[in-house]
C-alpha cells in the first residue's frame, strides 16, 4: 500500500496540469452540487420539521357562523380527503391598540382557543402561559402585531386585555388566541361607531347610546353605515383542515373545493393554504434551487468527462513508466490503484475547497430563512451534505478513472516498455491524406486531421465543449427572462414616474412600524389641482389616480393591500397571465401567489371589509406580480368600502423622448407642492432578489466555461506531448511558430465551433425546462415573450460559445509547442 501511494504522489507532482485541472473541475461540481442540495434541505428543513410535529393546517379556512352551524362544520370532517379538523374557533377582526396608545397598523385576526394543543395545528408557547380566564390574551410570536410582551395591556374596542403569553403558530393562523367566550366582546357592536370610540362620530365621549340604532343622521350619517357595520360584527369561525394529499396547489384547492361542497352554499368567507407560509420558509434559497442544481449536474458529467481524459492522457503518456512499474513487481492491481490515487488526491482537495465554497455562496441565499418556526433549528446546510457530496464525488471520480486504470493494468510490462510513449499508430491517416488535398493551409488541415487520431479522446472533449456551450446558453436564456421578468414586475416600461400627495408621518416611537399608506396622515396636496398639473404639462402621456386601502379578507391572517385605480388603467403594465383586466366597480385582477394561497380560481369571489364595511369582488384576472397581499380593482370598489378614501398618488407615463427624472423633477418644482407635501419621482422598482439571482448565474457560467477551457488545456497538452516527434519533424521541414500555433489551435476550435453548434439546442432546452421551475418556487408564471429570448442575433452569438472556450484553452499549449526549438523535440 506504501509503494501505491508514494507512486500516485509522484505522479501527483510530476503531472501538476493534470493535477491542476482535476482539482478545479471537482471544486466546481463540489460546490455547485453543495449549494443546490444544501439550499434544499437548508431551506426547508425547519418548516418541515415544526409543520409535523407540531400538526400544521395545510389549509386556514374562514366561515360565516351565520350560514353554517358547529355541527355542520364539524360534518366536514368526513368529506372525501379531509383527515383532521381544528375548531371551528369562534374569531374576530380587530385593530389592537398597544402600550402607551400606540394603534398597530391594521386589523389582526384573534381565535378563540381553550387549549393550544389540538388535532390540527398544535401551538407552541415560547413565553408566558395559556389563557385561563376572560381579560387575557396570548400573542403570536411571529410579530404580526409588534412591540407585545408578557405582562403588557392590548386593547381591542372597548375591551382591554392581559398579554399573558406568546405563542407560535407554524403556518401564522392568527395574530392573537384569547378564550372562546371572549371573542363576541371583541367584534363590532353593529353601529357606526364601531367600539363607540370614533370620536368624528360619537364625540370624544365613548357614549354607545349616541348610534345604538344607528338612525341618527347627525351621528352616523346614512343608516346604511349601520348595515355596513352590522355585516362587519358577523361572527366568523376559523377552521383548520388537514388533507390527505396536500402536495401542491391543485391539491389544496381541491381539499377546499370538497370543504366548500360540504357547507351551504357562501359559508365560506376565505381559506388559505400551507404552502404560502412553506414558500415564505424557503425563501431566496427556493428560487434559486432549480437553476443551480442544473448547473451542479453540467459540473458533475463535466468533471466525469475531464477526469477520464486525464487519466486516460496519463495513461497514453506514461507507457514506459506502467512497464517499469510492472517490471519492479507491482501487480495490475497495485497499477490500477496507483493511477486511481492519481486523480483521488487532486480530487479530495478540490472537493475539501468546493465544499467551502459551497457554504460561502449559500450565506446571501440562506440570510432570510434563520427563523426556527418553534423547533430550535436555524437555515444552516446540514453536516450530512458535507460529508455525503463530497464522498459522492469521490466516487464519480474513481468510476471515471477505472476504465483507463484497467487498461494500464492490462498492459504486458515487456510491451509497455517497449511501446513507449506511442502504443498504436496510423490512426487518421485516411483523413490527413483527404484534407491535404484540399486548399487549405497545411497547418490548419493538419490540425483540423489531430482529432482524428485519438477518437476516444477528442469524444471527451467535444462533449465537454458541448457542455460548456449548453451552459453559456442556458445561462444566457435564464438573464434574458429574469430581466423580462424583472421587467414586468417594476413595470418602468409602462409607468415611469410617481407622484405622491402626501408625505408619510414620522414612524411612531417603539418597534411599531408606520401604517399603510391609505392611514398615512400629514397634510396632502388638493388631487384636482395635481391632475390639472399633470394634464397640462407636454411630457405627460396618460396618468391615474391611485387610491389604498388596507383591508381584511376572511381566512387571511394579514392585511391585503387593495389598490384602486380608474377604470381604463390597463396600460400601466401589469402582464395578464389568465382572464382580462378588471372593467368596472365589482371585479379585481390579483397575483398568482394570492390565487394560490387562497386556493381560488378564477371566477371566484371574495369578500373583504375595511372601515367596518364589507364587499364582494370578483376575480376576473390573474397578473404577473409577486405581491402577495395584494388586490387591484376599480375606485368604484374603494369607494363602497371607504367612501371617505383619498388619492394617496398618481401613476404616470411620460411621453416619448421624455426624461423621467426631469419630467419629475419638474413636477415637484410646481407651486401646487408648496405647502411643503407630496412629491414626484420616478419609478425604480427592480427586484433585489433577481440582481443577486443574476450575479450567482454569471459566477456559475464563468466557473463552467473556465473547466472547458481547462478541459481543453488538458488534452491539449497531452497532445502536444505525444505528438513531439511528428512536431520536431514539421518544425525541422520549415513550419513557423505562427503555423505550429494554427495547428495546435485549429485541431480544437473545430471541436468547439461543432461542440457549440449541438450545446446551443441543449442549453435551449434546459432553458425551457428550468425557468418555469424557477417561477413556479416564486409563485410565478412566466408569460411566453418572457421565456423566448433567444433570436438569431443571440444564436450567432452563442454558437461561438463553443470555440472561445477551446481556443483559450489550447493557446498556452499551442504557444509552449511555437516557442520550443525542433532540435528539443526531436530529443524526445
Amino acid at each position: 500500500m506504501k509503494a501505491v501511494v508514494g507512486a500516485a504522489w509522484a505522479a501527483v507532482v510530476r503531472r501538476r496540469l493534470q493535477t491542476f485541472v482535476t482539482a478545479v473541475v471537482v471544486l466546481l461540481a463540489c460546490a455547485t452540487s453543495v449549494l443546490a442540495l444544501g439550499l434544499l434541505t437548508a431551506s426547508l428543513a425547519p418548516f418541515d420539521h415544526a409543520f409535523a410535529e407540531l400538526r400544521g393546517a395545510h389549509a386556514t379556512v374562514s366561515v360565516d357562523a351565520t350560514k353554517a352551524t358547529e355541527d355542520q362544520v364539524r360534518a366536514t370532517a368526513d368529506r372525501p380527503g379531509v383527515i383532521a379538523v381544528g375548531g371551528p374557533y369562534p374569531s374576530a377582526t380587530a385593530v389592537p391598540t398597544l402600550s402607551g396608545g400606540r394603534a398597530a397598523p391594521t386589523a389582526v385576526t384573534v381565535v378563540g382557543r381553550a387549549d393550544p394543543d389540538g388535532p390540527v395545528d398544535a401551538l407552541r408557547l415560547a413565553a408566558g402561559r395559556w389563557v385561563r380566564a376572560p381579560g387575557e390574551v396570548v400573542m403570536a410570536a411571529s410579530g404580526l402585531v409588534p412591540g407585545t410582551a408578557v405582562g403588557d395591556r392590548v386593547r381591542f374596542g372597548d375591551v382591554e386585555l392581559t398579554v399573558v403569553g406568546v405563542a407560535s403558530s407554524v403556518t401564522e393562523t392568527a395574530a392573537a388566541w384569547t378564550l372562546p367566550e371572549q371573542i363576541a366582546a371583541l367584534r363590532p357592536t353593529g353601529n357606526c361607531c364601531g367600539a363607540a370610540s370614533d370620536s368624528a362620530c360619537c364625540g370624544a365621549a365613548p357614549d354607545s347610546a349616541c348610534c345604538v340604532a344607528a338612525t341618527d343622521s347627525a351621528c352616523c350619517g346614512a343608516a346604511t353605515d349601520s348595515a355596513a357595520a352590522a355585516a362587519a360584527a358577523v361572527p366568523t369561525f376559523q377552521v383548520l383542515y388537514r388533507f390527505a394529499d396536500a402536495g401542491d396547489d391543485t391539491a389544496v384547492s381541491t381539499g377546499v373545493a370538497e370543504v366548500r361542497a360540504g357547507l351551504p352554499e357562501g359559508a365560506v368567507l376565505g381559506s388559505t393554504s400551507y404552502l404560502r407560509a412553506r414558500h415564505e420558509a424557503a425563501g431566496v434559497a427556493s428560487l434559486v434551487v432549480p437553476f443551480v442544481t442544473a448547473s451542479g449536474v453540467l459540473g458533475i458529467v463535466m468533471s466525469v468527462l475531464i477526469v477520464g481524459n486525464v487519466v486516460s492522457g496519463a495513461v497514453v503518456a506514461g507507457y514506459r513508466g506502467i512497464g517499469v512499474l510492472k517490471a519492479l513487481g507491482f501487480t495490475p492491481a497495485q497499477v490500477c490503484a496507483v493511477y486511481i490515487a492519481h486523480v483521488l488526491f487532486p480530487a479530495l482537495i478540490g472537493a475539501a475547497l468546493g465544499t467551502v465554497v459551497g457554504h460561502l455562496l449559500s450565506i446571501p441565499l440562506l440570510a432570510d430563512t434563520a427563523d426556527s418556526y418553534a423547533v430550535p433549528e436555524v437555515a444552516a446546510i446540514p453536516w450530512w451534505v458535507d460529508v455525503a457530496v463530497p464522498l459522492g464525488l469521490a466516487v464519480v471520480v474513481c468510476a471515471a478513472a477505472l476504465v483507463p486504470a484497467l487498461r494500464a493494468a492490462r498492459i504486458p510490462a515487456v510491451q509497455a516498455i517497449a511501446v513507449g510513449r506511442a502504443p498504436r499508430g496510423g490512426r487518421g491517416f485516411r483523413v490527413h491524406r483527404l484534407l491535404a488535398r484540399t486548399r487549405l493551409p497545411r497547418a490548419v488541415s493538419l490540425g483540423l486531421a489531430s482529432p482524428f487520431a485519438k477518437p476516444g479522446r477528442t469524444a471527451m472533449t467535444f462533449a465537454a465543449l458541448l457542455l460548456g456551450t449548453a451552459a453559456v446558453t442556458f445561462a444566457y436564456g435564464l438573464r434574458g427572462t429574469l430581466d423580462r421578468a424583472d421587467d414586468g414586475l417594476s413595470r418602468n416600461g409602462s409607468s415611469q414616474v410617481t407622484v405622491a400627495l402626501r408625505m408619510p408621518q414620522a414612524p411612531p416611537e417603539g418597534p411599531l412600524p408606520p401604517p399603510a399608506p391609505a392611514d398615512r396622515g400629514g397634510p396632502s396636496a388638493d388631487p384636482e389641482a395635481v391632475a390639472a398639473v399633470l394634464r397640462a404639462d407636454p411630457g405627460t402621456a396618460r396618468f391615474t389616480p391611485v387610491t389604498r386601502l388596507s383591508v381584511q379578507v376572511p381566512g387571511r391572517t394579514q392585511p391585503v393591500e387593495l389598490t384602486a385605480y380608474d377604470t381604463d388603467s390597463s396600460w400601466l403594465g401589469y402582464p395578464v397571465l389568465a382572464g382580462r383586466w378588471f372593467e368596472g366597480g365589482g371585479e379585481a385582477v390579483v397575483p398568482t401567489v394570492f390565487l394560490r394561497s387562497a386556493a381560488l380560481e378564477l371566477g371566484d369571489e371574495i369578500t373583504v371589509e375595511s372601515d367596518g364595511r364589507r364587499a364582494t369582488v370578483r376575480i376576473v384576472g390573474e397578473i404577473f406580480s409577486n405581491e402577495e397581499n395584494s388586490i387591484l380593482t376599480d375606485r368604484g370598489t374603494a369607494a363602497a368600502l371607504s367612501p371617505g378614501a383619498p388619492i394617496v398618488e398618481y401613476e404616470v407615463r411620460v411621453a416619448d423622448g421624455t426624461s423621467a427624472g426631469a419630467y419629475a423633477a419638474r413636477i415637484s418644482e410646481n407651486p401646487v407642492f408648496d405647502a411643503g407635501v407630496g412629491a414626484a419621482q420616478t419609478r425604480d422598482a427592480s427586484n433585489g432578489t433577481i440582481t443577486v439571482l443574476l450575479g450567482l448565474i454569471g459566477l456559475l457560467t464563468v466557473l463552467l466555461a473556465v473547466v472547458a477551457a481547462l478541459g481543453v488545456l488538458n488534452t491539449v497538452a497531452l497532445d502536444t506531448r505525444e505528438r513531439a516527434q511528428a512536431i520536431g519533424v514539421l518544425k525541422s521541414l520549415g513550419m513557423t511558430p505562427r503555423q505550429t500555433m494554427a495547428m495546435v489551435v485549429t485541431s480544437v476550435v473545430a471541436l468547439g465551433l461543432v461542440g457549440g453548434a449541438v450545446g446551443i439546442p441543449l442549453g435551449v432546452a434546459l432553458h425551457h425546462l428550468v425557468a418555469p421551475v424557477m417561477a413556479d418556487t416564486a409563485d410565478l408564471r412566466l408569460t411566453d415573450p418572457m421565456v423566448a429570448v433567444y433570436g438569431i442575433p443571440a444564436y450567432a452569438a452563442l454558437a461561438a460559445s463553443g470555440a472561445v472556450p477551446a481556443a483559450l484553452g489550447a493557446a498556452l499549449p499551442a504557444a509552449w509547442a511555437a516557442r520550443t526549438r525542433a532540435a528539443a523535440w526531436r530529443t524526445e
